[in-house]
């Protein structure tokens, strides 16, 4: 492969990393510095799942599928430390 053509495929991988990453919206939580949450979930005192959300979106999302499932579940901020 000579140069030319090595140089395109390294420039369409970069460019494919690029989209990946703005398609994730990793840059954006980045960049926006959104609040994240770590987030237990508990049925009869036995801690079943846990998670980090990132968001009040997300953590609307944490809350409402475990209350429909009937757990309870504890929400603490994690700190940007």
């Amino acid at each position: 492969m000579d140069l030319h053509n090595l140089s395109l495929a390294l420039y369409e991988k970069w460019e494919r990393a690029q989209d990946a990453i703005e398609a994730s919206g990793l840059l954006e939580r980045f960049l926006n510095k959104v609040q994240a949450y770590y987030c237990e979930a508990f049925l009869e005192d036995e801690l079943t799942w846990y998670e980090t959300v990132y968001g009040e979106d997300e953590l609307q999302e944490f809350k409402d599928d475990a209350i429909k499932a009937g757990f309870t579940y504890t929400v603490k901020p994690v700190d940007d430390d």
